[in-house]
């Protein structure tokens, strides 16, 4: 999940799980931290300057045991706080007190300094100089159940009244830049899993040679 101000590329700070041999030099999945702010500065995690890691418990950058808790759901929250204007990263418990991670000064950025005018939320894949485009989510087209394939579930976004809403209450644009290799579906299920779910969508899948843009 990220937020940006005025759909501008060089303002923008997201939380999520990837796979990145280039930065961590194997194929396992971590959980990542990234901004772009004044200047077209930014980095991962804590490569440069910027993030402030609070918690001692929960870094903002590690791998990510699929095998431990429910294989696949990590639940983060973003939000500018109201007095400081810095942007915290909030990892939420299912069991425990929420986690405060840490945040990114207000300072770093030049047009989030009240607010964003986007969220967004999903996955993004890079393909290699050979054009192979990894496999995304789980690999698997979201043409069957609801956790088949990649899936987001309950996702809110605060109004600028800090007041939670359902993601579909906002304008919402749908992206998909290659359905040759991903797919994407908005869930719609019985009233009774809603409870569970919420505004949720499935993503993903296998990749391959000549995906486009």
């Amino acid at each position: 999940m990220f937020a940006e101000k005025h759909f501008h590329p060089l303002s923008a700070d997201s939380p999520g799980t990837h796979i990145n041999p280039g930065l961590y030099g194997d194929q396992r999945v971590w959980t990542f931290g990234f901004w772009k702010g004044k200047d077209g500065k930014g980095c991962y995690n804590t490569a440069c300057s910027g993030f402030v890691q609070v918690s001692k418990v929960i870094p903002i950058v590690e791998p990510y045991d699929l095998k431990t808790g429910v294989p696949g759901w990590m639940r983060y929250s973003i939000h500018q706080d109201k007095n400081t204007g810095n942007w915290w990263i909030t990892q939420l418990m299912k069991d425990a007190p929420n986690e405060d991670i840490g945040y990114w000064p207000k300072e770093i950025f030049n047009l989030l300094d009240n607010g964003a005018n986007m969220v967004g939320v999903g996955g993004v894949v890079q393909a290699s100089r050979s054009g192979l485009s990894p496999p995304m989510g789980n690999g698997n087209l979201p043409n069957g159940g609801r956790q088949d394939s990649g899936i987001f579930t309950n996702i809110e976004v605060l109004n600028s009244n800090y007041k939670q809403r359902k993601m579909n209450s906002f304008r919402t644009e749908n992206l998909l830049d290659s359905d040759k290799c991903y797919g994407l579906r908005i869930g719609t299920v019985k009233p009774f899993y809603r409870t569970h779910l919420g505004f949720f969508f499935n993503y993903g899948g296998p990749g391959g040679i000549s995906c486009g843009v």
